[in-house]
């Protein structure tokens, strides 16, 4: 009675227009900057491998329903035969889509992480010059990047003036003293 139902059409159209039409919709979307789903939790919670997504669904719709389509009505293979390819198929897209997602969240790098902790100490030239108790700007190598941080001094500083960091003073400015 099953295969009767599944050896017609309207369940693989169904599904694959379904996941036709919310692949683009998630297309559409990530490309025009609507994806409001964090890529953090999307294929990992708790350090757990996740196979089910909203892009999986999608995928696992699309790829059973076009399968089903082209093995039912391209190769006129049995309904039984028809259910297993297209069922392995949307498992198949569910699996890789898993797996791109996982490897996609490994993909990141604080290389260009700026924190302002990590100049105390170091050596800084006078960019913009400094005014007793007044605040100027400095130039200073942090991880191989160049940083312009405002920097505050107790003495007048003039440009190209070599500096060492002392410490924080806020969020983006530091007190310096002159190196002699």
């Amino acid at each position: 009675m099953l295969y009767e139902i599944l050896a017609k059409d309207t369940i693989y159209r169904f599904a694959a227009y379904i996941g036709s039409g919310l692949f683009v919709i998630q297309f559409l979307s990530s490309i025009l900057g609507g994806m409001t789903e964090d890529y953090d939790n999307i294929n990992e919670v708790d350090g757990q491998f996740k196979l089910l997504s909203k892009q999986a669904i999608t995928g696992f719709m699309m790829l059973f329903g076009w399968t089903g389509l082209t093995c039912l009505l391209e190769f006129n293979l049995s309904g039984f035969h028809t259910v297993l390819i297209a069922s392995l198929s949307g498992l198949l897209t569910m699996l890789l889509t898993a797996i791109v997602f996982r490897s996609a969240r490994k993909l990141h790098s604080s290389g260009t992480v700026f924190r302002i902790e990590d100049t105390i100490g170091l050596e800084a030239v006078v960019y913009q010059r400094i005014l007793k108790e007044q605040a100027g700007k400095v130039t200073v190598s942090v991880k191989q990047f160049t940083h312009e941080i405002d920097a505050i001094s107790d003495e007048d500083l003039p440009s190209f003036t070599n500096v060492r960091i002392l410490k924080k003073m806020n969020e983006s400015t530091v007190f310096v003293v002159s190196v002699k």
